[in-house]
């Protein structure tokens, strides 16, 4: 249930701080870095707070999982990083297999 509502939060920021239009003006460059730096920073955020709990020794197959949704959310946040979209993807796709067998 904690899953479902930070994502519903997240999903509200993301709505809340994305660009409202896809033109894009000489002016409107330095506004979009700042919002993309936002977006960046709450899964930036939440990949640094699991790297610090599997650190302290909570690593498991719920983690990778975890991490790899952050890395796909940091990813999807800032348009250099889009190249990475789909390895952080296919990272999320193949740690949720694994979670699935290893809970089978």
């Amino acid at each position: 249930m904690i899953w479902f509502i930070s994502a519903f939060i997240i999903a509200n920021a993301i709505f809340m701080f994305a660009p409202k239009s896809l033109t894009t003006s000489n002016n409107t460059l330095a506004s979009q870095s700042k919002g993309q730096g936002v977006l960046l920073l709450l899964p930036l955020l939440a990949f640094i707070l699991i790297l610090i709990s599997i650190l302290i020794g909570n690593g498991s197959t719920q983690a990778l999982v975890a991490i790899s949704f952050a890395l796909t959310g940091c990813s999807v946040a800032v348009a250099q990083f889009h190249r990475f979209i789909l390895p952080c993807a296919a990272l999320t796709a193949i740690s949720l297999i694994a979670m699935v067998i290893q809970a089978l």
